[in-house]
């Protein structure tokens, strides 16, 4: 059983987004995940655990971010070797997210951009967000959702930019990706259907309908 498959819009990582976002103090964010760890991981696999995670915290990832990861394998009953490399693939990833985003960057965008590169976002588009001023974990999402439907970066991230530049509440952010795929099932080429979707943001002020 694989725990990597798992969609970016899921409740699940909006959950992970609104926890990071200030649902649990900064004791509990810290010490609850690897206490919980310890507690129901088989002591060896907990030690390699703990070396991956201190690993990754020298190099700025929240642990807190991989011991979840982790209690996620376990109460899916993945085997601890498949756990441990998921949690190593999820530190790469989130330590990607930390060059592109910059070491100011808090947990929830490393969450999201985690995700994005996992879903076919790359390094370099994220780094284009950010250089432009760009900070929010649900425009990062939404632009995985619109390369996982096959946007191509350059259009799916001056969809993104227009959306912020509108200051667009995170509500209707996500009905982006709904407005790019309903134009792609009237015939639509992903590229075109996003173009659709910026110029019809763009002449309305943030208006996609019509």
């Amino acid at each position: 059983m694989n725990i990597d498959g798992i969609h970016a819009m899921s409740l699940r990582v909006l959950l992970v987004l609104c926890v990071l976002g200030g649902a649990l103090s900064p004791v509990q964010a810290q010490s609850g995940p690897r206490a919980r760890a310890e507690a129901v991981l088989p002591a060896g696999t907990f030690r390699d655990l703990e070396a991956i995670a201190n690993e990754a915290g020298g190099r700025g990832i929240p642990t807190e971010l991989l011991y979840s990861k982790a209690l996620e394998g376990a109460a899916k009953k993945v085997p601890p070797p498949m756990l441990l490399s998921a949690v190593r693939g999820y530190a790469e990833r989130l330590g990607t997210a930390r060059q592109a985003f910059g070491t100011e960057a808090a947990a929830p965008m490393l969450v999201a951009g985690a995700d994005a590169i996992q879903r076919g976002v790359t390094p370099d588009a994220l780094r284009s967000m950010a250089e432009g001023g760009h900070h929010s974990p649900m425009a990062v999402l939404v632009l995985a959702d619109l390369v996982e439907t096959g946007v191509p970066s350059p259009q799916a991230l001056q969809v993104l930019r227009e959306a912020m530049s509108e200051r667009m509440n995170d509500q209707r952010m996500l009905q982006i990706p709904e407005h790019v795929r309903g134009l792609m099932r009237e015939g639509h080429s992903p590229m075109a259907a996003a173009e659709r979707v910026w110029s019809r943001m763009h002449r309305g002020g943030g208006g996609m309908g019509g």
